[in-house]
Formats: structure tokens, C-alpha cells, sequence
């Protein structure tokens, strides 16, 4: 007689396009966790290179392949296919070039046992690069696992400018991100994830483990982050600002403050590419974001030539520091 299985049950979503030099290895590293995933679902993306028959050739009867309807630009509409179709309380994201160590899944419900409440759970990574392994930036009260609500969640991502979510290591709530309305397909090529980290930690908390569980391939083959730019106002921004109406006073201050940040790094990513950002002084909130307003004049004003020659310069002289 089998005994009912207690704790959460992980589905995992794995988008899958042109991969095949890599999805073996990220759909191992799930077969190999301590605590099994409940399913495997990769939503493969219309591949031409292979990679959909090898996860097809591979015998585990977890794994479900699922397609895109339409192939195209699709990894927020991959997921989302993967969530609907999921029978597992808790939603594990996994991009297929990425990796787990094999107490990822166990370490994730550690933190659900802690805090039962959370509807969110995260731990750290490591970004992988060609050369060199670097540790995800973590504020100081981070070093320690803790639960996050919405304003601490916001000050922790603010204080090293950078999210404490991260896609490949972290698991919510089914019910949650149906309650957050998914990721947003069709409405943004980069950016996606924030936002709906944010509009998630506004209905309920975060339980952090500083443990490193994951490995964020920053070098791989046909890598998307490195092939989509945007030059238009960030994703989350239209979000900040409607949350910013029913917020306390504390968190209305610290998504006037993220809204800044990443209007600032959309302006970086602008000083490196043709085209002129559609960014406007009037999304930012002054006058804190006095300082985001040069930058922004400048990927605005200066020419796209001059921008990117001195973007270059500039990395020249970094690299011989």
C-alpha cells in the first residue's frame, strides 16, 4: 500500500527553445533531487535543433512535453502554459540551460515548513559565467533565512540592486500567481519576471534561504537575455504605479525608489544600443531620480554613434584596471 505523499508537491516549468546542448544536464539536475518534483513540464518553443527529442527520449514518467501554439518570441507565454496545465501546488521554474544542486526542491520546502504561510519561497544562486562563478548579491539581512513581507521584500532588493527572486531559484503558490495574474505575455520581451515577482509579494510573503541551491548560466548557447533588448519604459513600472494608490506610506517610498532603479538600468541597456529610448523624464519620481534624469538625457540626446563608442571605451578601460 502506498503511503500518501506529505508536503508540497513540485511541478516544475521548464520553457525549452533551441537548447539541446544543454536541456540533458537542467532536466537531470531535477531527476536528481532529494526531494522528487512531482512533474516536469517543458513547453518546448517550436525547437529546430534537437531538443525536443531528447527530452522526449528521456524515460522518466514525470516529465510532460507540452507545446507553444504558436512558436515565436514565448518564454512568459511558455511558462504560463506550463502553470495552467501543472497539477502541483507549488510551481518550481527551471530555464533549460540552467541547473539545480540536488537539495534545490528540499531546501525550498525547508522554508515552506518554517514559515507555512509564505506564498513564495527563494534561495541563492550562483551566476556561472565562461571565466568566473559569482554569487548572487544579497542584502545584509539576507545572510540569514527569514521571511520577507512587501516592504521588506522592496528594501532588499534595493539595497544591492538586485531582486532576491531569480526564475530558476524559486517556487510559488499555484493558487498565488493565478491570483497575480501569470507572466506578462504580449506585454514585454524583458522585465517580465520582476513584475510579476511584484504584483506575487504584494498578496503574500517571502521566505529566503541564503543557501546556494542554483546555477544561472550567464554564457550559454543561444541565450536569450542576450539577444532581446528594449528601449521602451520597463515592465513593472505601470505595476509600481498602481500599486503605489493603495500602499502604506513605507512602501509607496520604497516602489517610488524601485521605479527609478529600473528606469536607470533600461537607461544603461539604451546607452548600448541604436534607437532612443521611449522613456520619458515624466516616469521618474523626482526629486529622487535627479540622478537617473542625466542618465537618461544622455541615452536620449547623445547620438547612438557616440553612445556606443564611449560604452566601448569605457569597457577597455575596465578591462585593463
Amino acid at each position: 500500500m502506498n503511503t500518501p505523499r506529505t508536503g508540497p508537491h513540485f511541478s516544475v516549468v521548464m520553457p525549452l527553445y533551441n537548447k539541446a546542448a544543454h536541456v540533458r544536464a537542467a532536466i537531470d539536475s531535477v531527476l536528481a533531487q532529494t526531494l522528487p518534483a512531482h512533474e516536469i513540464l517543458v513547453v518546448d518553443n517550436g525547437s529546430t535543433d534537437g531538443g525536443r527529442q531528447i527530452v522526449a527520449a528521456i524515460g522518466d514518467g514525470r516529465i510532460r512535453l507540452l507545446d507553444l501554439p504558436t512558436p515565436g518570441p514565448g518564454g512568459y507565454a511558455g511558462r504560463n502554459i506550463g502553470i495552467r496545465a501543472a497539477s502541483g501546488d507549488w510551481i518550481a521554474f527551471l530555464d533549460a540551460d540552467d541547473l539545480w544542486q540536488p537539495d534545490h526542491l528540499a531546501v525550498l520546502a525547508e522554508g515552506m515548513k518554517a514559515d507555512p504561510d509564505v506564498c513564495a519561497v527563494a534561495t541563492r544562486f550562483n551566476h556561472a559565467f565562461e571565466d568566473r562563478t559569482q554569487r548572487q548579491r544579497i542584502a545584509p539581512a539576507l545572510e540569514q533565512a527569514r521571511t520577507l513581507d512587501f516592504a521588506g521584500f522592496l528594501a532588499a532588493w534595493l539595497s544591492v540592486r538586485e531582486c532576491p527572486m531569480w526564475t530558476g531559484a524559486i517556487a510559488i503558490r499555484r493558487d498565488t500567481l493565478f491570483a497575480a495574474g501569470l507572466f506578462p505575455e504580449g506585454r514585454a520581451v524583458r522585465g517580465g519576471d520582476k513584475d510579476l515577482w511584484l504584483r506575487v509579494l504584494a498578496k503574500g510573503r517571502l521566505r529566503y534561504d541564503p543557501r546556494v541551491t542554483a546555477v544561472f548560466h550567464r554564457d550559454s548557447d543561444n541565450k536569450v537575455s542576450k539577444s532581446t533588448t528594449t528601449l521602451d519604459v520597463p515592465c513593472l513600472v505601470e505595476t509600481a504605479r498602481t500599486m503605489i494608490a493603495g500602499a502604506t506610506v513605507q512602501e509607496a517610498a520604497l516602489l517610488r525608489r524601485l521605479v527609478n532603479q529600473e528606469i536607470a538600468h533600461y537607461a544603461r541597456y539604451a546607452i548600448k544600443y541604436p534607437g532612443r529610448t521611449a522613456i520619458r523624464l515624466g516616469d521618474l519620481y523626482m526629486p529622487e531620480g535627479a540622478s537617473t534624469a542625466a542618465l537618461l538625457l544622455a541615452a536620449k540626446l547623445i547620438p547612438a554613434s557616440l553612445r556606443q563608442s564611449g560604452y566601448a571605451l569605457r569597457n577597455r578601460l575596465r578591462a585593463r584596471a
